[in-house]
């Protein structure tokens, strides 16, 4: 047994030399690369981890300080994909981390800028990070913030930024808003969890979206405001969830707008106007008792996509609709002709094909070519002679 092993000894270590040979000509053939593309490659790493494989030569040294993505985020994500709180000392950690390699990052401008983190008692850093990334000319700007208290304002410098083009922006308290709103080349919006409460200064937010495409609000509160305008001449995709509202009136002017999603329980008025190019909407409300109040509002809401080729419905959608015709006969002759409307699906819950308001939606379909069940739980006569 011991002769074996002392034989096998200089096998072993032979190839072990072998192995570090080639990892250190891995690491030349590397290093030989452009560094435009060894920044390349490390931007598609955690920020942290970018600046780690920085010390693997001094070439690299200090490639991390010109990476065009930065990626910070404290939270560590469980297997239910739900965040657990980072402790105190592995915070003061990743603050310290982020302060020094914006500290000592160059010139070079940031094309994609990643912020979640709690906030605690430290926003006055966090406007400095967000700062910092609009000077460095930042193009895709993604806040997530947590643990704060009152209210919140950002930087000015990011409402009027001339290089940013697409803006995730998720924080759960008012967003104070500066006098001055214009993003010149913002064309993907995305705002969650925020609370807007002055009405003036809100508007003056949704109208300073001239080149916008893509809008979500998602959960977003309105508090006391009566009426928010959204008018963005370009905007072509629309996608709207809430949970809570107390009774705001959104009016969106959608002139290009292609495609409209909504999902709620219609706390707040949705109306839309000039949608002469919408092409396909997606509507689910989950709300079982509607009041008069909802029912207009699903009414309203309807009526603003009748010029929509594909509509895609909840079944429960076809009950308030019901409720509209039973509770408001005054609507009955205004309800919208779909004269574009090719594609019609019905899911979520079981419909009655002998469902009033689904032979009244159908009787305003001229050119219907499709219509879709998830299941159907009866079929009268009436409506056989209508599908036929």
């Amino acid at each position: 047994m011991e002769t074996t092993s002392v034989i096998q000894k200089p096998q072993q270590k032979k190839q072990k030399l072998n192995e570090e040979e080639d990892i250190d000509e891995n690491s030349k053939s590397l290093g030989n690369l452009p560094q435009e593309i060894l920044r390349h490659i490390l931007s598609f790493l955690p920020t942290k981890d970018a600046v780690r494989i920085s010390l693997v030569s001094k070439r690299w040294e200090y490639l991390w300080a010109s990476i065009p993505n930065l990626d910070f985020n404290v939270y560590r994500i469980s297997r239910n994909k739900t965040r657990k709180r980072t402790p105190l000392f592995e915070r003061t950690l990743f603050m310290n981390f982020v302060d020094r390699v914006l500290c000592l990052r160059d010139s070079s401008d940031i094309k994609r800028f990643t912020l979640c983190c709690d906030v605690l008692h430290d926003a006055s850093r966090v406007h400095t990070w967000i700062s910092a990334a609009i000077k460095h000319n930042v193009q895709e700007l993604h806040i997530d913030l947590e643990n704060f208290k009152g209210e919140f304002s950002l930087p000015y410098c990011l409402f009027t930024s001339r290089t940013l083009t697409s803006l995730h922006l998720r924080m759960r308290c008012i967003l104070n808003l500066p006098t001055t709103i214009w993003f010149s080349n913002l064309k993907i919006l995305t705002i969650q969890n925020v609370r807007f409460s002055d009405e003036c200064l809100t508007q003056q937010f949704f109208s300073g979206l001239p080149v916008v495409e893509k809008l979500r609000l998602q959960y977003c509160r309105w508090g006391s405001l009566k009426v928010v305008r959204i008018s963005a001449p370009n905007l072509n995709f629309l996608s709207i969830q809430e949970y809570e509202g107390e009774g705001c009136q959104v009016m969106i002017f959608g002139v290009c707008l292609k495609e409209f999603h909504y999902s709620g329980r219609l706390f707040n008025e949705y109306c839309l106007y000039e949608s002469i190019k919408l092409e396909k909407a997606e509507i689910s409300i989950c709300c079982f008792n509607a009041s008069e109040q909802k029912v207009h509002r699903m009414y309203n809401l309807l009526t603003g996509l009748s010029n929509v080729e594909f509509l895609r419905l909840s079944s429960l959608v076809l009950r308030l609709k019901l409720r509209v015709l039973i509770r408001g006969a005054e609507l009955l002759p205004h309800l919208p002709m779909f004269n574009n409307l090719k594609n019609l699906s019905l899911d979520g819950f079981s419909v009655d094909l002998d469902d009033e308001a689904l032979l009244k939606i159908l009787q305003r379909t001229p050119c219907l070519e499709n219509l879709e069940f998830l299941s159907v739980t009866s079929l009268d006569l009436d409506a056989q002679c209508l599908l036929s």
